[in-house]
C-alpha cells in the first residue's frame, strides 16, 4: 500500500506538504499506482474518474471541433470514446481492489465500482454515435 505519502497531520500548518502530495497526481507514477489499485479508495475513485475526465473533456472538445471541419476526425472521436471507456473499466477494477483509508467499508467500494462501471458503459455505448455519420 502506498499510503506512506500522506501527511500525518492535515492541519493548515501542513498545507505546503499537502500541496506537494497533490502535485504527485500529475505524475506518471501516480497513474500507474492508481490503476494498480495501490492508492486509497477515495483517490482512486475521484482522480480515476474525474481528474482523468477533465483531461478527456479537453481532448473531446478539440476532436469535436476538428471533426466538425475535417470529417476524417470523426472516427478518431469515436475511438477516443472507446479508449476512455476501456480506461474507466480499468479504474473500476482499481476501485474494487483499492483500500479505504478510513472507516469506509465495502458499501462505498461497491458504490464506487458500480458508478464507474455505469460511466464506462455510457461512454462505450455512446461511442458509435459520436462520429456524426
Amino acid at each position: 500500500m502506498s499510503d506512506d505519502h500522506l501527511p500525518k497531520d492535515l492541519t493548515p500548518e501542513n498545507l505546503e506538504e499537502i500541496a506537494q502530495q497533490r502535485q504527485r497526481m500529475f505524475t506518471r507514477a501516480f497513474w500507474i499506482s492508481l490503476l494498480k489499485g495501490n492508492e486509497g479508495l477515495g483517490d482512486t475513485f475521484w482522480a480515476g474518474n474525474y481528474l482523468a475526465g477533465l483531461f478527456y473533456l479537453g481532448v473531446m472538445i478539440v476532436l469535436l471541433a476538428l471533426a466538425s471541419f475535417i470529417p476524417i476526425f470523426s472516427p478518431v472521436l469515436s475511438a477516443s470514446f472507446v479508449i476512455f471507456g476501456i480506461y474507466l473499466l480499468a479504474v473500476a477494477r482499481a476501485v474494487a481492489v483499492a483500500k479505504p483509508k478510513g472507516n469506509a467499508g465495502m458499501t462505498l467500494r461497491v458504490i464506487g465500482v458500480i458508478w464507474t462501471l455505469l460511466g464506462a458503459a455510457s461512454v462505450l455505448v455512446y461511442s458509435p454515435y459520436v462520429a456524426g455519420q
